[in-house]
């Protein structure tokens, strides 16, 4: 007989249920009482928050630095570029001119 693999999905499941059996039990046998738990969790909860929203608004910063220096050498290549092409352009016309 074949071994039966356990899917992504069933992994999953199993472990989310064994976090919240293990955070129940955590709970139960803690020393602490339960509302300077909930309190302690609601200050790194809080902590985690402002975190986020740091790094957050700092990738943001990051990202929008990026974008305005992408802009300034797009800018100077279109203008390099409109400088190239109008060199071209007045060589043709002078070899038009030439020409007849």
């Amino acid at each position: 007989m074949g071994k039966r693999r356990f899917h992504a999905l069933e992994f999953s499941l199993g472990m989310l249920l064994g976090m919240a059996v293990g955070a129940v039990i955590a709970i139960l046998l803690a020393p602490l009482p339960g509302a300077e738990i909930r309190g302690r969790i609601a200050d790194r909860a809080q902590g985690i928050k402002t975190t986020a929203t740091d790094l957050i608004d700092h990738a943001r910063h990051g990202i929008e630095t990026a974008a305005s220096q992408v802009e300034k050498i797009a800018g100077l290549q279109e203008k390099k570029l409109r400088r190239k092409l109008s060199e071209i352009k007045s060589q043709l016309e002078e070899y038009q001119l030439n020409e007849v």
